[in-house]
């Protein structure tokens, strides 16, 4: 629901823009100036902060059509990767359930990125941009749960892992006047290498489970469907701990952004 408001506020916002564009042509003298005093543009995602994704980017023009970006963000609380899928799985195991929906990352994501401006006056107009990109996740959570000797467990779970991908993000850039402009991201997939991101759990109470209760354990996890994903689980009662593997592709898409950019 979120999307589908950002996407329309945003081809709103877009068709608006362009029509002042198209109905507001500066003298040479102020093109000059202008070009002279947008070489630089750091921005703001605003939409980006509706899902606590906070980014900033700076913009560095080379030429008439060219330029370089780099972008950093940070999440601080991202829900579960594939999250709707896990709580579908698991939706009738409250214990389960409860730990899915209560798991937050912190995500890093660096960003880097080549524009090209197909109007020829960077940095305003419809653009092009190969990018490279860097993503970190870390999570640290405490889970209850209680298997069939009735017990009350309580596993730390911890998990930390890198993706790199490759992508194109097709965009459109709005001045306002000498010194601000507005970014609109229209959409941007991207595909890269394998993650492996390792799950492991400590429970000080693994040893006094039965093995049918560990080896469910292991077939749950192992039983997740993720697309593009492998899963698998190892229980280890004589070191308490509990380690899950998931393995494939980092994907995404970058899509229905909007930025503000001050430019000097």
């Amino acid at each position: 629901m979120i999307k589908q408001k950002l996407l329309l506020a945003s081809a709103g916002l877009w068709i608006c823009l362009s029509v002042a564009a198209q109905s507001e042509t500066p003298p040479p003298s102020m093109q000059t100036a202008q070009s002279l005093l947008g070489q630089n543009l750091i921005k703001f995602n605003v939409t980006g902060v509706l899902i606590q994704n906070y980014m900033l980017q700076y913009e560095r023009v080379i030429n008439k059509k060219q330029s370089i970006a780099f972008t950093f963000d940070l999440a601080p609380n991202v829900p579960l990767p594939f999250k709707s899928t896990l709580l579908k799985d698991f939706g009738s195991n409250s214990d389960a359930s409860r730990a899915i929906a209560e798991t937050v990352y912190k995500k890093y994501i660096a960003t880097l990125e080549y524009r090209f401006y197909f109007n020829g006056n960077a940095p305003k107009g419809l653009y092009f941009a190969p990018f490279l990109r860097y993503m970190n996740m870390s999570q640290s959570n405490v889970y209850t749960f209680t298997p069939s000797d009735g017990q009350l467990h309580t596993a730390d779970m911890h998990s930390n892992f890198n993706g790199f991908g490759v992508g194109f993000l097709i965009g459109d850039q709005f001045t306002l006047g000498p010194h601000f402009a507005l970014d609109w991201w229209i959409i941007g997939p991207f595909y890269g290498t394998n993650i492996n991101a390792n799950f492991v759990g400590t429970d000080p109470k693994m040893g006094d489970m039965s093995a049918q209760d560990l080896a469910n354990v292991e077939n749950n996890i192992q039983n997740i469907k993720l697309p593009l994903y492998k899963v698998t689980a190892v229980a280890t009662p004589a070191t308490n701990t509990l380690e899950a593997k998931v393995s494939g592709p980092y994907y995404g898409v970058r899509a229905f952004g909007l930025a503000f950019a001050y430019r000097f």
